[in-house]
């Protein structure tokens, strides 16, 4: 499989999780999400490497950036973890980087 794929295909399981999280926002759904975004991670340093994506510079810095502020405050949600049904819920940071919605779409083009 390519990475192409994968980052498409863990951008889509990323977004599944989340939506499972909103329904009971717990560390076990927190979770899924962190695996999740973990792949989307190392794929999006990846397509830095590749010189077909340079246009996109932008756009996959931003969600480079969204995803480390992301795992920023999981690490300090997680410290006060103790079951993995109990409460974790993830607060919107000040002049943080929105999660980029459209950033699906232009890979798939």
């Amino acid at each position: 499989m390519s990475n192409h794929l994968r980052l498409i295909n863990n951008i889509k399981r990323a977004e599944a999780s989340y939506r499972d999280y909103c329904e009971a926002p717990n560390y076990h759904h927190a979770m899924h999400i962190f695996y999740a975004n973990k792949e989307v991670y190392d794929l999006l340093n990846l397509l830095l490497e590749k010189p077909e994506f340079l246009n996109y510079l932008d756009d996959i810095f931003n969600y480079i950036f969204h995803l480390e502020d992301w795992f920023l405050q999981f690490k300090l949600l997680e410290k006060d973890i103790i079951d993995l049904e109990q409460e974790f819920k993830f607060m919107p940071l000040n002049a943080a980087i929105p999660y980029p919605k459209k950033f699906l779409r232009m890979l798939e083009i």
